[in-house]
């Protein structure tokens, strides 16, 4: 039969003291008899249980024994236990003993401590070489170990500077993966939009269950990856790339010679899809998927999202996860500006005790340009990676563009569509393409306009998403003038511009403010090779601002299909991850932590960090190495033993 034992400190405390100050070639233990029982209890044996995750000698330990203790008495207490001194290590009064024939080394260890000559004894650890996986990509994963190497980027617009950064800042990686690598005892969630459960870095570590429930907790039998709340449905798979992003940075698998290695080399991913295409998802939905994961064992929860409104209902889902299920909700700080109070972010602005919000570092450690902050030193907690991140994605993307001038332009009233007297890749409604872009008149297009254009868009066999992504000017009259887009697989104009067919709209008096990379789903484009876009311009009676001009159009096609694609992209959706993979890393450490605990480990195990002071709470930047080894035991941790 086996007996429950109360244990204060003692699982991290015996297996990881020794490896605590091997840096300093030192070692300095504890009283054992104040470790393995706080009431006193001579009888130590029933405290020991071996931790797999340390390695230590089989047929040895380490003995210290009492300052007045001499050889003699030594050898005559090591031979009582029917073991022999092998060495005396000099002034630290440390004697290496062989242990007799048969005994374990938990045995060993409750004997010795028992007996009165002795201070304390301790298994005798093997060391190793820092862990570092062989997967092709990880040289790129600076934010896991930073050589000063420089990242290939993305195409985009603007990148991040500080390309390459500074050797050594990063989160210490592969020192923490010298303890452990293996997340499979905690369920992380990833509350996202989806994530390529086939992904050939992902699938193996991709959670599953024969007997998951719902939101509400109905029974719905088995459950493979996860589920999506964007459709309603048990298929969580990812058709914009951002969830497959996060998912590789927490749990890619590692060292298995592919692609890339997440904090969690062994992760169980589920993949909650509350966000759809274009990454957009309500409360709602969000909070469904909160209830489906907790509900399922999710100890941690990562949302790599954010919104600029106070939600009572998704803070009081939050605060319940964590007060009736121990979950972690580790969050975004945002990609503005959050010492500003109009733009702050949530949920990272809630003060949920639950709740760890980052801000995203570059590759100096520096702030990212783009991170929230808060120079309130109340919210956003910590810092991570964030700039030129490389991960896994949703699939194989190719994107093609329009030249404006092929447009079908049709006028019905007022002011027309135009390409003309303009950069080719300018597409405008108003008086002239210069008072569109700058906004200069309030008159650059007539009342009552109605005006059309549209052009065929070619789709690449295979595709399984289509993304019309476009940067424009808008200055409207907001609520009255604007634009509405349309797709459709007819060529015939008023088949395009049905509202059953409609996609998106957008009208304001955003004064020549540049919108970029906005985008709308075109999903009945899927599988379709006569598909069509167009814009449809509606203008009432009063108040004319400048119009409309596009200065960019792209489609972009996701295959996913397509299941050995990376992506390097930024954000403090991207910081975000690299925390939530430790703090799965230290719940499955010790699967006895609590949310409170883990969050305590990780922010005294952080860096501090010079950008991060006054703007952070803390002033550190995620350490996982640092983490894991400042884990502090509960103090109701109980364990079975045989």
């Amino acid at each position: 039969m086996k007996n429950k034992f109360t244990l204060f400190a003692l699982i991290f405390s015996i297996f990881s003291i020794g490896y605590l100050f091997a840096e300093k070639e030192t070692y300095i233990a504890p009283n054992w008899s104040k470790l393995l029982d706080p009431a006193g209890n001579t009888d130590n044996k029933k405290y020991y249980k071996r931790d797999s995750k340390r390695k230590f000698k089989s047929s040895e330990i380490l003995v210290k024994f009492k300052d007045n203790a001499g050889d003699s008495v030594k050898s005559y207490a090591v031979g009582s236990f029917n073991g022999k001194v092998l060495n005396n290590l000099d002034e630290t009064g440390i004697s290496q003993v062989e242990l007799r024939e048969g005994q374990s080394v938990e045995e060993a260890l409750a004997e010795y401590s028992s007996h009165p000559d002795v201070e304390f004894v301790q298994p005798n650890y093997l060391y190793h070489a820092s862990t570092s996986p062989n997967d092709p990509i990880y040289g790129q994963l600076w934010g896991m170990n930073n050589t000063g190497q420089v990242i290939a980027t993305a195409s985009y617009s603007g990148p991040p500077t500080n390309n390459p950064g500074t050797s050594g800042d990063d989160m210490r990686m592969e020192s923490a993966w010298d303890v452990n690598t293996d997340c499979s005892n905690t369920i992380v969630a990833i509350l996202d939009s989806g994530v390529n459960y086939n992904h050939t870095d992902l699938n193996e570590n991709m959670w599953s269950s024969a007997s998951c429930v719902s939101d509400k907790g109905v029974s719905l039998g088995s459950c493979s990856n996860g589920w999506d709340y964007a459709d309603n449905d048990s298929n969580p798979m990812d058709l914009n790339g951002h969830g497959t992003h996060v998912a590789g940075t927490i749990g890619a698998k590692g060292n298995n010679g592919t692609g890339v290695a997440g904090v969690c080399w062994t992760a169980k991913i589920m993949a909650v899809r509350v966000l759809d295409q274009l990454g957009s998802g309500d409360t709602a939905t969000i909070i469904k998927g909160i209830n489906f994961a907790v509900r399922n064992g999710a100890k941690v929860l990562n949302l790599s999202l954010g919104g600029p409104d106070y939600d009572s209902a998704m803070r009081s889902a939050i605060a319940n996860a964590g007060r009736k299920y121990d979950a972690l909700f580790v969050v975004a700080a945002g990609n503005e500006d959050n010492d500003l109070k109009s733009d702050n972010s949530y949920p990272c602005e809630y003060d949920e005790a639950n709740i760890l919000c980052v801000a995203a570092l570059d590759q100096k450690f520096q702030l990212a340009s783009f991170s929230n902050y808060d120079s309130s030193k109340k919210r956003v907690d910590i810092g991570a990676p964030g700039t030129n991140i490389r991960s896994t994605w949703a699939g194989a993307e190719a994107t093609s563009s329009l030249a404006f001038a092929s447009w079908t332009k049709s006028n019905y009233q007022g002011t027309d569509w135009n390409s003309t007297n303009c950069p080719p890749t300018v597409l405008y409604l108003s008086t002239s393409c210069a008072t569109a872009i700058l906004g200069t008149s309030n008159s650059g297009y007539t009342s009552n306009t109605y005006a059309l254009t549209f052009a065929p868009i070619t789709i690449l066999s295979g595709a399984d998403a289509v993304t019309a992504r476009m940067n424009l000017f808008l200055d409207t009259e907001a609520g009255f003038d604007g634009i509405n887009m349309y797709t459709s697989v007819s060529g015939n104009e008023f088949d395009i511009f049905n509202s059953v067919n409609k996609v998106g709209s957008l009208s304001g008096e955003t004064n020549g403010k540049l919108i970029s990379n906005f985008e709308v789903a075109a999903p009945n484009c899927v599988g379709s090779s006569n598909c069509s876009f167009g814009y449809e311009f509606i203008s009432d009676s009063s108040i004319n601002r400048a119009g409309v001009a596009i200065t960019a159009f792209n489609l972009i096609t996701l295959d996913i299909d397509n299941i050995n694609q990376y992506n390097t992209i930024n954000g403090t959706s991207m910081a975000t991850p690299h925390v939530a993979g430790i703090a799965a890393l230290l719940r499955s450490f010790n699967p006895k932590f609590t949310y409170s605990d883990t969050i305590k480990a990780i922010i005294s195990g952080g860096t501090s960090t010079s950008s991060l002071q006054n703007i952070t709470k803390y002033g550190k930047a995620a350490n996982g190495d640092g983490a894991i080894r400042n884990l502090e035991a509960p103090m109701d941790l109980s364990i079975d033993v045989p």
